[in-house]
């Protein structure tokens, strides 16, 4: 019984092996030439699609430019208009407006300076008093009952808790 499984199991092995070389010989696969082929198209589209992104900034660019350009050009008509057409204190206060606004906005895509020193960052913990125990002590929200110190401490929570409505 053992020679017939044993001998049962090589033919099987040889007749699934001979069966697995020429299935693998005959299977129309993609060969090496078609697979650089397409991987060669897919580069050239990477770059044009670089390209066309690359053009496309490059015009918005320039119709920003050309934007801002406008922006002077209507901002000089009506200051020049109000010098001709106003009394001078009216030219002069239109003129201040005019350049104020036109200032803060064509600082070519740069946000306005604000004064640094008034801005204070976010703490990354709670303020107290330098009588004040911290809330990383080990006595925080402990109290101890100061009519008797060999009684219990009394426990206050951290944070009193309101009650909600």
């Amino acid at each position: 019984m053992e020679e017939s499984n044993i001998l049962m199991a090589l033919i099987t092995l040889g007749v699934g092996g001979a069966i697995g070389y020429f299935a693998g010989r005959s299977s129309p696969s993609l060969d090496n030439n078609s697979q650089e082929q397409q991987v060669d198209e897919l580069k050239k589209e990477i770059v044009l699609y670089k390209d066309s992104v690359a053009s496309h900034f490059q015009q918005t660019a320039t119709m920003i430019n050309e934007m801002n350009d406008s922006y002077k050009s209507v901002v000089q008509h009506l200051a020049q208009g109000s010098q001709d057409l106003c009394d001078p204190g009216t030219a002069e206060d239109v003129e201040n407006t005019l350049t104020a606004k036109s200032e803060s906005a064509s600082t070519d895509g740069q946000q306005p300076e604000t004064d640094t020193t008034a801005i204070e960052p976010p703490r990354d913990y709670a303020p107290k008093q330098p009588d004040e125990i911290g809330a990383l002590s080990e006595n925080y929200g402990l109290t101890a009952n100061k009519a008797d110190t060999q009684e219990e401490e009394t426990v206050i929570p951290p944070f009193a808790a309101t009650p909600k409505v």
